[in-house]
């Protein structure tokens, strides 16, 4: 549909953020674009494609949430936390950018930074590329967006392994051969008072070639600036006086007794002294608002039409996110500030490079997709709490321990009691390396009949190459993991996921009111995991160089192999949907559909491997338009049972494996209401309802992560009834636009909000004890512009009321050694900004 330039120029900028709902017994769910058409003055037809083929999503029968994209820019969409703040059956925690995790319908058992860990229990697509990570949603650039699509509920049919509990597809503009369009904005901001300035520029261009190919560009630089500050800080490290070794040495644990292969004792009779302390200090890393981030990137597309039924559309687009500093704050330091003792960082760099081709044979509709996915991402924060609180706990700080063996020391077993580390304090530095390789090809029959077929084949092969290294500057060799000098505890894998499917979807009509489809996917997967993790062979542990089955090649940095495992699994997902059109503007639904999530392998050979966890999904909905379309109520009512939850543990030495813990259940309400109240006014609201809760006891498993047969009231974890971490009962928004003319400019203001109720932290008891719950909050976003021939301007307030919401909360270690210590990770505070732009 072309609208008329006054609505294009109609953009803007802001979110209203906040607003509980009437009762918390219901709530406005899904979020779509209300606006006025040119022609029949309702509200504007949205098109979707999001069961594979092209719909109005008035037509789909299914729960769907869309921003298109004008959408996107009235409310100063840029990256994704400013979009997923406005789906309402989405929820998501996060640590900073390129460090997100998202649920659907409450299907969380936690964030989970484990890169050895599950895969995520949502899908995401760039179009129709899967993109899915291990571990941190990709955070793209949105600019040029034709919208963003949320399918809530298991989308396994289609969509397949990570689509267990919905599906993020994130859709860009297209080449268009018909027309010469080009375009920019220029953005300036400012966070709070005192924080540096931001900036963007963002272009685009669209270079028709003769009637039947055309090319577009796509090019950005964004800088967004700090608000968390870095104060001064100055640990203490000192082992008390008198205090013993701890753990002590024993019989269960003869490495305590060792410093070599041949096991000779070493005398520890002398190290009951007390080591001189130590004071270290971060005056070097002193900062105000030192956790900016930069972006920039860009795509290239080229459409090339090949004849009347066949299109070649090859896309390659790459991006690079640089995020300074720590997003958290520690309210024991005082608002927006916290003391972090080494650098910390995020660099998130990937390219997409995808093919696809759209065809017909005979009456067939063929459709090919593949793509290469490359993603690194080098991370670095700070882990001196750990060190503190270690050596508070345990009276003996391994980054604190004494060397051994020096070579003027004539008992080449005795203790050195003068250490010679300068500073004791712990980091970590992870770098990740992942690619994904995908090929679709699947076909369609034609719509107009009234039995209608999808069917198709899909394989994937991801891989991720893990390096966690937890550093001490100058640390030991004696200390350090063989290799590797100066890192305590490394792990060093290669996790590769397998999964390839054939599926098949067919819908018949069995009146023009009536129809029923029936959608099935056949799959298998095989992942692997092999490396090495843990501690060298000189501290107590029950993994690293302790474990050790066999030696890894010359010139690795890995010191040995002691993880290879393997798990291979088979199933089916099914959907099965009726719907029933009463009219035009009127339809309702039910689905019953399942999902599923692959298993995985732990590192620890005594934890084995964790089975895939699965859900299956109950709903019925409704999607009406009323009052000659100016009017949208549409909503679904869901009750969904998880099986085999898949939860993180910390066991000994801090080490995480993977469990099935037990079953949970989540049930609620999505819906959306969009007017048009009156030719300039559009109001929509929106919001879900979702009570998330286990419905089985679970209990601890073992300090070496193997499940517990019996389940003692000491060792319960979550008892049946806790709520799932990370999961707001109530998330709603809803804006108010209006639009006016004035002296031959078109204007508007805008107010929008958002609402997220209070979540918990963990499905541990005890770290909920520790860390507490996340309250609720909400937010609002206030803008004004304007426009005159092909430019723009906008100004808008974000976060206008200055709010401290919560959108997550981290311990910098395992609750119990760091103790009530978290670090908050808020909404952005109160900030400013100003966009000029124009089109061609």
């Amino acid at each position: 549909m072309t609208r008329s330039r006054k609505r294009k120029l109609h953009r803007t900028a802001a979110n209203w953020v906040g607003m509980p709902l009437a009762t918390a017994a219901f709530a406005w769910g899904s979020v779509a674009q209300a606006q006025q058409t040119e022609n029949a003055g309702g509200l504007e037809e949205i098109i979707v494609t999001a069961q594979k083929r092209v719909e109005d999503v008035q037509k789909v029968p299914i729960s769907i949430q869309v921003l298109g994209g004008e959408r996107l820019e009235q409310l100063q969409v840029a990256n994704f936390v400013d979009y997923a703040k406005f789906m309402p059956s989405m929820s998501f925690q996060t640590l900073g950018p390129g460090q997100s995790q998202i649920y659907f319908r409450g299907i969380s058992a936690g964030y989970s930074n484990l890169h050895a860990g599950p895969a995520p229990s949502t899908g995401v697509y760039v179009d129709e590329t899967p993109v899915t990570t291990i571990s941190g949603v990709l955070d793209v650039h949105m600019y040029d967006m034709e919208r963003v699509e949320g399918l809530a509920g298991p989308q396994g049919t289609l969509y397949g392994a990570s689509s267990m509990a919905g599906t993020l597809r994130l859709i860009t503009k297209k080449p268009d051969p018909t027309k010469f369009e080009a375009g920019y904005n220029i953005k300036g901001t400012v966070v709070g008072k005192n924080s540096g300035p931001g900036s963007s520029f963002e272009a685009f261009v669209n270079l028709p070639a003769g009637d039947h190919a055309a090319i577009r560009l796509v090019g950005f630089y964004d800088k967004e600036g700090g608000y968390i500050n870095n104060v001064p800080k100055t640990l203490h490290y000192e082992r008390p006086a008198g205090g013993t070794f701890s753990p002590t040495p024993s019989a269960s644990r003869p490495w305590l007794w060792t410093v070599d292969p041949t096991n000779d004792p070493v005398d520890y009779s002398s190290y009951t002294a007390n080591p001189h302390p130590i004071d270290v200090n971060n005056s070097a890393l002193v900062k105000k608002n030192f956790n900016s981030t930069e972006s920039y990137g860009g795509r290239a597309a080229l459409k090339l039409d090949l004849g009347d039924h066949w299109t070649v559309l090859p896309t390659v687009m790459h991006q690079e996110q640089n995020a300074h500093g720590d997003s958290g704050f520690d309210p024991k330091v005082g608002d927006l500030n916290t003391y972090d003792m080494k650098p910390t960082y995020n660099n998130d760099k990937w390219t997409l490079s995808a093919l696809t081709v759209t065809g017909k044979i005979s009456n067939l509709d063929v459709v090919y997709s593949g793509s290469w996915f490359t993603r690194h991402v080098d991370n670095q924060y700070d882990y001196a709490l750990y060190s503190v609180q270690y050596d508070y706990c345990y009276h003996v700080c391994y980054t604190y321990l004494p060397d051994v063996g020096h070579q003027d020391n004539p008992n080449n077993n005795k203790l050195d009691m003068n250490p010679t580390l300068a500073d004791p304090t712990q980091y970590v530095q992870n770098h990740d390396d992942y690619t994904k390789l995908s090929h679709e090809f699947r076909i369609s029959t034609p719509q107009d009949l009234p039995t209608r077929l999808i069917a198709g084949a899909f394989f994937q092969k991801q891989t991720d190459a893990i390096r966690a290294e937890f550093r001490i500057d100058g640390l030991s060799d004696y200390w350090s993991v063989p290799r590797n000098p100066g890192i305590l505890y490394l792990s060093d894998q290669l996790r590769s996921d397998r999964d390839a499917a054939l599926f098949a979807d067919v819908t018949h009509d069995f009146t023009s009111k009536f129809k029923a489809s029936l959608g099935v996917r056949e799959f298998s997967t095989n992942n692997t995991l092999y490396g090495f993790f843990g501690y060298g062979p000189n501290l107590p542990s029950a993994s690293g160089t302790h474990i050790c089955f066999a030696d890894s090649p010359a010139g690795s940095t890995k010191p040995c192999i002691n993880t290879a495992s393997q798990v291979k699994e088979q199933g089916a997902t099914k959907r099965l949907n009726f719907t029933y059109q009463f009219d035009p503007n009127h339809m309702v639904y039910a689905t019953y559909s399942t999902g599923y999530r692959p298993g995985g392998n732990n590192r620890r050979p005594q934890a084995k491997t964790w089975k895939s966890d699965s859900l299956t999904n109950i709903e019925i909905g409704w999607k009406t338009a009323w009052l000659g379309n100016t009017l949208r109520f549409n909503g679904a009512i869901f009750h969904e049972a998880w099986k085999g939850v898949t939860v993180a543990i910390q066991g000994e030495n801090g080490i995480t494996s993977m469990v099935n813990a037990g079953d949970a259940r989540t049930e609620g309400l999505e819906t959306e209401l969009n007017w048009l109240a009156m030719n300039n006014l559009t109001l929509s609201l929106s919001g879900t309802y979702v009570k998330a809760n286990t419905t089985t006891d679970f209990c601890q498993p073992s300090a070496l992560g193997v499940p517990n047969a019996t389940c003692t009231p000491d060792a319960l974890d979550a008892p049946s009834g806790t709520q799932l971490p990370g999961i707001p009962k109530l998330k709603a928004n809803a804006t108010a636009r209006y639009q006016f003319n004035g002296n031959g400019y078109d204007s508007f203001v805008q107010l929008a909000g958002v609402y997220t109720g209070a979540t918990t932290f963990s499905l541990q008891a005890p770290q909920n004890a520790l860390v507490g719950d996340s309250p609720a909050y909400s937010s609002f976003d206030f803008s004004i512009g304007t426009a005159k021939s092909n430019w723009t301007l906008e100004a808008y307030v974000g976060n206008l009321t200055d709010k401290r919401g919560e959108l997550a909360r981290a311990a910098e270690c395992a609750a119990s050694n760091c103790l009530s210590n978290p670090r908050i990770i808020p909404i952005m505070p109160r900030n400013f900004g100003i966009k000029f732009g124009q089109k061609f």
